[in-house]
């Protein structure tokens, strides 16, 4: 189940427990600092690792269908956090013509028997600012992205979170062989997270990182790793992975 570190009081290691959320307590730590570490880690912002795009392109065939997976433990006594989401991109003319909209649903299971899931949606707005170079050659770019999200606790309490968060996102390309190429991509930014727990509703601003790496073909066939840090002292990585193409 999850669990807290040492320093945590039993009571307060029960409430935690009873809506499902990791108490990641550490001194230095305030309660809004935790409450948007949790929001944001439940949501798809933080529940699955960023995916590595290129710039978008009229002329390239860019995977819309990835189906997602991530994972993080706050510690070595706390379950393991298995998410599993689904993600669907379309590009938009709006508000610059090099966007995309993106819609993912994820679900959030514990590995202990006796821990309820969650489930979670969002959506993300993203827009490339800069681009040197054309996606079948090497290529850079800056550019921008929003993301929305929230999640809602399955156990007997009534427990959902939310949060917002925006990030600069900056990428590489270069071709390999056989009409492959790599994508790279890093992506600090910040969010806001809010979460409803039986003592009241707990919100704060958080720090983001990610970086994904992504081996792509011609075809729009696509598999991406990735990694994303909340920032919160002593927190944990999450580690993930994706599968897309074009449909």
């Amino acid at each position: 189940m999850t669990s807290a570190p040492p320093n945590h009081t039993k009571r307060s290691l029960g409430a935690l427990l009873a809506s499902g959320v990791v108490a990641c307590a550490v001194a230095a730590q305030s309660d809004a600092d935790r409450a948007a570490w949790n929001a944001m880690m439940l949501s798809p912002v933080g529940a699955l690792a960023p995916l590595a795009r290129d710039p978008i392109d009229d002329d390239a065939r860019q995977a819309n269908v990835w189906i997602r997976y991530g994972r993080w433990r706050y510690d070595v006594d706390d379950a393991l956090h298995n998410n599993v989401g689904v993600t669907l991109f379309r590009p938009i003319p709006f508000p610059l013509p090099s966007s995309e909209l993106s819609l993912t649903g994820a679900y959030v299971s514990l590995s202990c028997s006796l821990c309820p899931s969650w489930v979670s949606a969002g959506a993300s707005l993203s827009s490339t600012l800069w681009q040197q170079g054309e996606v079948d050659e090497q290529w850079s770019s800056l550019g921008v992205r929003a993301d929305i999200g929230g999640a809602h606790y399955r156990g007997s309490s009534q427990t959902d979170a939310g949060s917002f968060a925006t990030a600069v996102v900056a990428g590489v390309g270069v071709p390999l062989i056989l009409n492959w190429h790599l994508s790279a991509t890093m992506s600090p930014g910040i969010g806001q997270g809010r979460i409803a727990l039986a003592d009241g509703v707990h919100s704060g601003t958080r720090r983001t990182l990610g970086a994904a790496l992504a081996l792509i073909h011609a075809s729009g066939l696509a598999l991406n790793v990735g990694i994303q840090k909340i920032m919160i002292a002593g927190g944990p990585t999450e580690v993930g992975a994706g599968l897309g193409w074009n449909r």
